[in-house]
């Protein structure tokens, strides 16, 4: 069978619809947008903005150049071929405070500067020698821990776990937890997805 000469491939229509919907959905959480307000913006129907982020419609040109307008961003970012600066953040060490460590206390700091990624924090932790005394925390959504340097131990209700530099732990954040150093100048890498 030969192909005609400017023939859409299938796939590559639903990849790039796909694409598109992914990178609309993410410029509407990045500026805190509902698809209500997109739509009222876009004078587009919220139903059909949804299955175009869900890719179960192709959007047409004028309705990229209208999601487009409404994010005021060129065509290009809703396709992925050019960067919406608001969805690239750095935070440079000279612009983080200097930690200050207590060996008896845990303590941490934060990576993440807010509104970047709603539901999404990451902190340097410096865990203390003991187990808190205030007793275990528990949250939603779901935390990773990567030790970057030492040992240290994580203790839930019914187990501890040893951890050594490059290990990594991940678990359900309601579960009650608490770390503790077992090395002087113990360290970690803590990522909480909290759902909202």
């Amino acid at each position: 069978m030969t192909k005609r000469l400017g023939a859409i491939d299938g796939a590559a229509v639903e990849t790039a619809a796909r694409s598109f919907g992914l990178h609309v959905a993410a410029l509407r959480r990045s500026r805190k947008m509902t698809l209500d307000q997109l739509a009222t913006r876009t004078g587009l129907n919220k139903g059909y903005l949804s299955r175009v982020e869900r890719a179960e419609k192709a959007a047409s040109i004028a309705t990229a150049l209208k999601i487009a307008e409404a994010f005021s961003v060129p065509v290009s970012t809703l396709f992925g071929e050019a960067v919406d600066d608001a969805l690239i953040q750095v935070v440079r060490a000279k612009a983080r405070p200097e930690h200050q460590a207590d060996p008896d206390r845990s303590s941490f700091t934060s990576l993440s500067r807010a509104g970047l990624a709603p539901g999404l924090e990451a902190f340097l932790l410096f865990p203390g020698s003991q187990f808190s005394s205030d007793g275990r925390v528990d949250h939603g959504g779901t935390e990773i821990l990567f030790v970057l340097t030492g040992e240290l131990e994580v203790q839930f209700a019914d187990r501890t776990i040893a951890l050594q530099t490059g290990d990594f732990l991940q678990f359900a954040g309601h579960l009650a937890h608490q770390v503790r150093a077992l090395t002087a100048g113990a360290s970690a890498l803590v990522a909480v997805s909290i759902e909202r």
